[in-house]
């Protein structure tokens, strides 16, 4: 967590990183070794250094290079990758590492590997499904971006108004496939359970607590999973709002107001859900603390009747060892989600921004601040296009 902090961990840490490189790139030569699943999971492991420097160093480097490798081996692998249950969890791996890149930078997800990606077996959880999902937000998206920048001088405005319907009708689609998702979760475990704002202890008030209640889950990975379907939902939601701000003239249509009216609240909507996440995630850490403390951190929790057993319960549950588990990973979870917010609130090229009630982008960005302080985080560089 804060090995950038310590100087003599850099130098070792860097110069291991360095042998292992120059060792894959070597096996990568082999026609053997080059499909095996040990070499793309050291592919997958490369890219997760990367991402721990990016966190720490105060410069941008060269990101991505290993999530397009990911990639590459994944179409050099080609059926290897199918053959096993390992080699299907690690197409989802790759998948699930390589979108947020693919968001972030509005490029498209290649179509060359649907029938990889696509393939059922590669698609049996509701992580996945809502992966698969979001590949074709990353279509739209850069198809989106594509029109503003390279449309033709000569096209006429009526071939330019048909191109952004024809966007507008993707997202809406899009958005019907996240709708039958999250209706499709009826299992009570991955459902948030609320507790008033005045039921939490003051400490977790004080250290970061929006509007009148927030939420919990039965475990770390429910909650997650939850505020990833609401970015990739504002993400969708966002390219409705940026088609309509660039083609001003469909605002003329009665529907085309009605639906820009719907998704600024829904945009609402779904960051207050973020926001009454946070305290599951932090709890009332505000400074660094090791995890190997949890035991004093402080979470939300509340009791309730299993309506099977008719016992009360607790939430989080006690197997889940929520306090553990977030105080190592809560943070990292809740910090690129949070600065994908600040930049759909404040975008630093000329997108449309979020719009959102007084005074809740400044307490995003003091939640920002906080992980900064708690994990030692650098400015978030890697964001910036």
């Amino acid at each position: 967590m804060i090995w950038f902090a310590r100087g003599c961990d850099m130098r070792p840490a860097s110069n291991a990183f360095t042998e292992a490189v120059a060792t894959a790139q070597e096996a990568l030569n082999d026609p053997l070794q080059s499909l095996t699943d040990e070499m793309l999971m050291t592919i997958l492991l490369f890219d997760l250094y990367d991402t721990l420097v990016l966190h720490y160093a105060p410069v941008p480097i060269d990101y991505g290079k290993h999530k397009h490798g990911a990639l590459a081996m994944i179409e050099h692998r080609g059926s290897v990758n199918l053959a096993t249950s390992r080699g299907r969890a690690l197409i989802g791996a790759v998948r699930h590492t390589v979108l947020p890149y693919m968001l972030s930078t509005r490029q498209p997800f290649p179509e060359r590997l649907d029938h990889l990606f696509g393939h059922p077996s590669t698609n049996a959880t509701r992580v996945m499904s809502l992966d698969l999902i979001s590949v074709y937000l990353t279509r739209v998206q850069s198809r989106l971006w594509t029109l503003r920048r390279e449309t033709p001088l000569d096209e006429s405005p009526l071939a330019r108004r048909a191109c952004y319907m024809e966007i507008i009708e993707e997202a809406l689609r899009i958005e019907g496939l996240l709708i039958n998702w999250k209706a499709s979760i009826t299992d009570p475990d991955w459902l948030p359970e609320y507790i008033p704002h005045e039921s939490v202890i003051e400490s977790i008030r004080e250290a970061g607590f929006y509007g009148s209640h927030c939420s919990i889950w039965g475990d770390l990975t429910f909650g997650s999973t939850w505020i990833l379907f609401s970015v990739r939902y504002l993400l969708t939601l966002q390219v409705i709002r940026q088609a309509l701000a660039d083609e001003p003239s469909l605002l003329l249509d009665p529907e085309q107001r009605e639906l820009l009216t719907g998704a600024d609240e829904c945009v609402q909507q779904l960051v207050d859900s973020m926001c009454e996440a946070i305290p599951f995630h932090l709890g009332d850490t505000i400074l660094p603390k090791s995890p190997i403390h949890s035991v004093t951190t402080n979470f939300p929790s509340k009791w309730k009747v299993d309506p099977q057993t008719g016992r009360s319960i607790r939430v989080p549950g006690v197997r889940s060892n929520h306090q553990a588990r977030a105080a190592a990973s809560g943070g990292w979870i809740l910090f690129p989600h949070l600065v994908n917010l600040w930049r759909l609130a404040e975008p630093e090229d000329d997108a449309v921004p979020i719009i959102l009630r007084e005074g809740q982008l400044d307490w995003i960005k003091e939640q920002v601040r906080r992980l900064q302080r708690i994990f030692l985080f650098c400015e978030p560089v890697w964001f910036k296009r």
